[in-house]
């Protein structure tokens, strides 16, 4: 977990919304022809997408989640959309190959393939996400592999509320971030903007836009802010360490994980907008000019993900859901030198159109074992 004693180390300056205009506008200049990626409002619906300015951005909206239950009002602490980073990096379908009626092998892999892209915006939740996918997916993927060296700067905007999902204290991932960015920033209240520098680029931003050190009284509230963010989350799960061994001690409790799974339809949504889920099926589309290999997003609840040519290994819907909950929390951290699969952004909660809440899951299996 993120302590605050850590960030004080890290200088902090102080800005108006408008300079993240300006931070925009030097990054353009700094970087001519990068594309800007984040989220940003599309039919009043927040995705993610290519920013143009500062007004396609959510800054003016709050969203309120809940299970199963997502809205936006008027307000300014936007947390996040069903979308994340990983719409850019590993689009849900994205061609892999194509094969010429001569079979010659035809390269496919730079379609829609910008040569910089600035992620602009994106949360501490996403980024430790980026850092998941890229320990799996780099030189093993094609796509995923060009599209990450792409990302020439990452901007962090930080979460000083959590949503009533949210519990990024819990796994590590936030509110605030340490490392992996460029420049990170975070509003204290609708107009007034926190700034931090994590690298030299971010550094140059700083000095560059001409953005002030914050004083104390901006100070305190920024990690009073951070503090009470840690404070609210810390009370929704156990600790990371309690959740994992009673996981290991109730894998064969399958009593267990039917009641836990009773309300769940098996629709794949928490695999969708899982910011780290990165499995694919491979389609093959064979066109009058040349024939396609494509890959899907699929997803491990859903009843076909377990089905092979020699019968179905996951055929109860319970031991499909117990293997999302296990794989983010025990087998992610075999794939990724230690890192979980689960960020605490509770997504998979937000849109789960039944409402199972991951945090009542991971507490039940907690009660059991106490």
């Amino acid at each position: 977990m993120i302590k605050v004693p850590e960030l004080q180390q890290v200088k902090l300056y102080a800005g108006k919304l408008s300079d993240l205009e300006r931070v925009m506008e030097y990054l353009r200049q700094r970087f001519n022809g990068a594309t800007f990626m984040g989220y940003k409002l599309q039919n009043s619906m927040p995705v993610f997408g290519e920013i143009n300015s500062l007004s396609d951005m959510p800054i003016r909206v709050s969203d309120i989640q809940r299970p199963g239950y997502y809205e936006l009002i008027a307000g300014y602490r936007f947390r996040l959309s069903y979308a994340s980073p990983k719409w850019y990096l590993l689009p849900p379908e994205h061609s892999i190959l194509k094969v010429s009626p001569d079979y010659e092998f035809v390269d496919s892999t730079n379609n829609s393939l910008a040569n910089k892209v600035v992620m602009f915006g994106i949360k501490s939740c996403d980024l430790n996400a980026i850092a998941v996918l890229d320990a799996i997916l780099i030189g093993k993927h094609p796509i995923y592999t060009k599209k990450r060296s792409s990302v020439i700067a990452i901007i962090i905007e930080e979460c000083l509320e959590p949503a009533e999902t949210c519990f990024c204290s819990i796994t590590g991932t936030g509110p605030t971030v340490l490392k992996g960015y460029d420049l990170a920033y975070a509003r204290l209240d609708e107009d007034t903007v926190i700034f931090k520098a994590g690298s030299t680029l971010g550094e140059e931003i700083i000095k560059a836009t001409g953005l002030r050190e914050a004083v104390q009284e901006q100070v305190k509230s920024y990690y009073n802010a951070v503090e009470r963010a840690m404070s609210i989350m810390s009370t929704r799960l156990p600790h990371l360490e309690e959740i994992q061994k009673a996981l290991r001690r109730n894998v064969i409790n399958e009593k267990l994980w039917k009641t836990l799974s009773e309300k769940c339809t098996g629709c794949g949504n928490c695999n969708y907008v899982c910011p780290t889920c990165f499995c694919v099926e491979i389609v093959d589309r064979v066109e009058e000019s040349y024939t396609t290999r494509t890959a899907l997003w699929t997803a491990c609840c859903t009843y076909t993900y377990g089905l092979v040519a020699g019968g179905h290994f996951r055929r109860d819907l319970y031991m499909r859901y117990r293997h999302f909950i296990l794989h983010k929390f025990l087998f992610y951290p075999k794939q990724t030198g230690g890192l979980l699969g689960c960020v605490g952004c509770g997504r998979c909660t937000t849109w789960c159109p039944l409402g199972l809440d991951l945090k009542e899951t991971l507490v039940k299996v907690v009660e059991e074992v106490r």
